[in-house]
């Protein structure tokens, strides 16, 4: 009776280890991420790939956030030129609509898995998801309910589509209290939580205010053990100090290293946009 009992126990740890296993096999499909990442948003797929592919090559992108329609041979052979120069890419998207209505970010997702399927040797890495809730035209009305539809959206892809690794584009002050599962708290300790990655829009133009503007967010993503990144602008309309458009390429290197040095590894780096950045000044 005793031999029978451990021979049962052994087959329930065995099969337990199994799904264990087939899960994290499925968790998630991209590469293994790098621990110093620098990333770029690439908006425009028209622009000239070998150029601007060797302009982030020779500014150490190892990762771009590319925004595309298409999902076709031009797209396959953008990722084969960006995997050859060891840069992974996300595919890039956002639409604040799909707060009110996600259907159309669902046909979407439907289109990346058949491209994934078509074009197994040039996949995507994720989906990075750029939904602002303050685009929507009546944000001030309806603050807290967009923001609580951006964190059941979040919820609903992990939970739906637990194969693929979703970033999300939050702006730095999205610290309004949220319940959310019972659970109150600031909303971007929910989408920490939730998501893959979180991007902070942190646009300033000098390591201090960067690292600052942030700072709650990275101490909570360092709490839970997320990774997390600090974004910097290259043009804005919005005044001197919420973007490097006025100080020009150098300076935004200089300051960017300071970060690294203070944060290190544990924190990435992403820069709006590869065109602004590109035409900045020196």
């Amino acid at each position: 009776m005793k031999k029978r009992i451990i021979i049962i126990s052994l087959i329930i740890i065995i099969f337990a280890i199994g799904v264990v296993s087939i899960v994290l096999v499925l968790r998630k499909d991209k590469p293994n991420e790098p621990q110093d990442v620098m990333g770029v948003w690439w908006w425009n797929d028209e622009l000239d790939a070998e150029k601007y592919l060797s302009f982030a090559k020779d500014n150490k992108i190892n990762e771009i956030y590319y925004c595309s329609s298409k999902l076709d041979t031009n797209t396959s052979k953008f990722i084969e030129l960006a995997n050859k120069s060891n840069i992974s890419v996300y595919w890039l998207q956002g639409e604040y609509q799909w707060l009110d209505n996600s259907s159309g970010l669902v046909r979407k997702i439907d289109r990346y898995y058949q491209y994934q399927r078509n074009y197994p040797n040039s996949k995507f890495s994720g989906i990075h998801l750029d939904i602002e809730p303050h685009q929507n035209p009546d944000f001030e009305t309806k603050r807290e309910e967009l923001i609580l539809k951006l964190i059941e959206l979040a919820d609903f892809l992990d939970k739906t589509y637990i194969d693929i690794s979703f970033d999300y584009d939050i702006p730095f002050w999205l610290n309004d209290n949220i319940t959310y599962n019972d659970l109150n708290c600031p909303a971007y300790q929910h989408l920490i939580n939730i998501a893959d990655r979180v991007f902070v829009m942190s646009y300033r133009d000098t390591a201090d205010d960067i690292i600052s503007v942030a700072n709650e967010e990275l101490s909570f993503a360092e709490s839970v053990n997320k990774k997390i990144f600090l974004s910097v602008e290259c043009s804005s309309n919005e005044g001197d100090k919420v973007s490097f458009m006025e100080e020009g390429k150098s300076v935004m290197k200089e300051e960017l290293s300071v970060i690294k040095e203070r944060l290190g590894s544990k924190v990435g780096i992403a820069i709006h946009n590869i065109k602004s950045w590109y035409d900045m000044k020196e």
